[in-house]
């Protein structure tokens, strides 16, 4: 048995990395939970409707976005939710709540068991940034969301050079 190991006051106050899943499954989003709760808070919304609720709200403070692309029930399925979010999906058919949406450059990692009907290249060039294959590899899925950090990092790092 493992010798329980106390938090020192620092790890105690830092702050989880905020990211939202998509997702319409409830046992998805439970099993995400679980498994990421250590690292981040997971913001979770089912659908399209939900997710434009919270994306608006709490943008700000989001480091990534997991996106399933079915999205069971919604008017916009996790593609058109990326291309929305993107700012490439605009015009006078948009679901009221999806109206004057803010552009985001948010990350997005597509979290999909329909990974075989769509090609990564297609879903780059939605908006997305990676491809995770249901069912989750979640050691693969920690290392995307370490990565994006990384990257994010290193932006503000140039930023601040400049």
């Amino acid at each position: 048995m493992k010798p329980f190991k106390k938090k020192s006051a620092v790890e105690q106050a830092k702050p989880k990395r905020i990211v939202m899943y998509i997702e319409d499954e409830e046992d998805n989003r439970r099993v995400a939970h679980l498994r990421l709760k250590k690292d981040y808070e997971l913001l979770l919304a089912s659908s399209s409707r939900e997710a434009c609720a919270v994306l608006k709200d709490r943008s700000d403070e989001i480091e990534a976005i997991m996106m399933d692309i079915e999205l069971q029930g919604s008017e916009l399925d996790g593609i058109m939710l990326t291309k929305l979010i993107r700012g490439t999906l605009k015009g006078p058919a948009l679901p009221e709540y999806a109206q004057d949406f803010p552009v985001l450059d948010t990350p997005i990692v597509f979290v999909t068991a329909y990974g075989d009907r769509y090609s990564e290249e297609e879903l780059k060039e939605a908006g997305g940034n990676q491809l995770i294959k249901k069912p989750v590899d979640f050691v693969q899925l920690t290392m995307a969301l370490t990565q994006i950090r990384l990257e994010r990092s290193k932006r503000r790092l140039r930023s601040r050079e400049n």
